[in-house]
């Protein structure tokens, strides 16, 4: 018994749930996939709500958006069955067994990741370049160097986990917009004494933000990671598994982050001018997030 929760924001998921809907059927168990738009645009919305009409499927519509973390907390306390998939809205499955990998698990009690990868084409156009780049250098890694770490290695893109563990820790709603929500609930597993278990089950990533729009995020998500250091302090769990966090810290100890920011500063425009280019370098790009953070840390 499995409930399949997608929540959608601007996004065609119809071959999703009809992907997901055909291998349910195959291995004859008990399920529902839940959708809910977080105010998309009507676009997307017309598009979606032909998905309402297929077995085994619920689909809503929330009139503002709720948010990475207050939707997918509204996903659980809807769903029927005890065991959660969570999946994001822009993925796409690779696996014909991709549900069976998952079932196999169920027994175990725990919560199980399956990854996340990229097409590997270099992008034609040079504007979605980065986001392409960094998904396949920093997001695809392999099941070995995940389970080596295994609650720093997570993100909430394909994971399932029973509902009687997400109700222990749940999405934490303070935490608004883009980035590190997935940061969050692993570190709060973590502390639940809940180790994730990694398998080999990805999904392909398809939702790739032009540069500009992939840096706005990366500066929303940067916000948000100074949010989780006030709710958490400076715990040392926490800032080793966040790798911006424990490049930061090693600067301030050495009493260089006042020259990282005003490096930063005097920069920024030739930093955001690599990285809005058709030619981004990864380097650049983090030296741009410590850069940002620094400047946060300040205010």
């Amino acid at each position: 018994m499995i409930s399949i929760l997608i929540p959608v924001y601007n996004f065609d998921v119809r071959n999703l749930v009809r992907s997901l809907s055909k291998q349910a059927v195959r291995l004859n168990v008990l399920y529902e996939i839940i959708v809910i738009d977080d105010a998309s645009t009507d676009e997307f919305k017309i598009l979606n709500r032909q998905v309402a009409y297929s077995d085994g499927v619920k689909y809503l519509e929330e009139r503002k958006n709720l948010g990475r973390s207050k939707i997918r907390n509204k996903l659980a306390d809807i769903a029927i069955y005890e065991n959660l998939l969570y999946l994001d809205c822009d993925s796409k499955i690779e696996h014909s067994d991709f549900l069976k990998r998952y079932l196999v698990h169920l027994d175990n009690i725990s919560v199980v990741y399956g990854g996340r990868k990229y097409f590997h084409d270099d992008p034609k156009d040079g504007r979605y370049r980065l986001h392409w780049l960094h998904g396949i250098k920093r997001e695809e890694i392999s099941v070995e160097i995940r389970s080596s770490e295994p609650n720093k290695s997570f993100m909430t893109n394909n994971f399932i986990i029973p509902k009687s563990i997400f109700n222990k820790v749940r999405f934490n709603e303070t935490i608004k917009g883009y980035g590190h929500e997935d940061t969050l609930f692993g570190y709060e597993l973590m502390k639940c004494n809940i180790t994730i278990n990694h398998i080999e089950n990805p999904v392909v990533h398809l939702g790739l933000e032009s540069n500009e729009e992939f840096l706005r995020k990366t500066r929303e998500g940067i916000k948000n990671l100074k949010r989780i250091m006030s709710i958490n302090g400076n715990e040392k769990k926490l800032v080793r598994d966040i790798t911006l966090l424990s490049y930061y810290n090693k600067i301030k100890t050495l009493g260089l982050d006042s020259l990282l920011r005003y490096i930063y500063t005097k920069n920024e425009h030739r930093l955001r001018k690599n990285l809005l280019s058709d030619r981004p370098n990864l380097f650049l790009f983090d030296l741009y997030k410590l850069g940002f953070l620094c400047s946060l840390a300040e205010s």
